[in-house]
């Protein structure tokens, strides 16, 4: 009896994990030896589907942009199981970006360093304010949010405004994204995390979007990418 109570315990728990919000996992897939390319992926359970999904993105960091063969998605239909996990979707997803992950020189061991990380994710604060331990730099960001409504579903876009002074008191600003670009479905954006790439230049900022998925809400991830001055 006590076996079946915790078997019957642990399929709700899995139902309430499947059904209380899409929280997807980020995954730093590395850079290139130059750092002009940028390899990050996604994953978690799909609500609005209920199935388990996976995105993986390849980044031109000099561009800012996605690299035409490097954007891969996965929805995948299985019987989910208890103690069954949805990093089987983003394997499985990886296995087939092998190729493009050679032909941009990804090193899945270059991540980077990583200079900001945003350790409660419920944090979504728009003013950031550190310093580079590396490099004694201090680093003050703000994110500009802009939402409204249109025909019933939400759209928003953003942009930031970056401030780094050095240890010579010399201030250089930066504005970074393109405000003008209005994403439907998004409800908000969170910086989660800034890396800097191997080449000590390139700066990958890791954007979470929050995005209405029916009834319920979903986490999405994106990146902006900018050199420094």
């Amino acid at each position: 009896m006590k076996r079946m109570l915790i078997l019957v315990s642990i399929i709700l728990g899995l139902a309430a994990a499947v059904f209380a919000g899409d929280v997807a996992t980020l995954v730093n897939l590395g850079f290139s030896p130059d750092s002009g390319h940028f390899m990050f992926g996604f994953y978690g359970l799909d609500i609005s589907a209920g199935k388990p999904y996976a995105e993986i993105y390849v980044v031109d960091t000099k561009k800012n942009d996605f690299v035409r063969d490097g954007v891969y998605k996965g929805l995948y239909s299985v019987s989910l199981e208890p103690g069954w996990d949805p990093s089987g979707a983003f394997y499985k997803l990886l296995s087939t970006t092998l190729g493009t992950a050679a032909k941009y020189k990804i090193d899945h061991l270059q991540q980077g360093r990583l200079i900001y990380l945003s350790i409660n994710g419920d944090d979504t604060g728009d003013a950031l304010s550190f310093k580079d331990f590396k490099t004694q730099a201090q680093w003050d960001i703000r994110l500009n949010q802009k939402a409204e409504e249109k025909n019933g579903s939400p759209v928003s876009s953003f942009g930031i405004e970056l401030s780094i002074v050095d240890t010579a008191g010399k201030k250089s600003a930066l504005s970074i994204g393109n405000p003008q670009i209005r994403r439907t479905g998004v409800l908000t954006y969170a910086i989660r995390q800034i890396l800097v790439a191997p080449d000590g230049k390139t700066v990958v900022i890791l954007v979470e979007r929050s995005e209405k998925q029916g009834a319920s809400k979903g986490i999405r991830y994106m990146v902006e990418t900018f050199r420094l001055p």
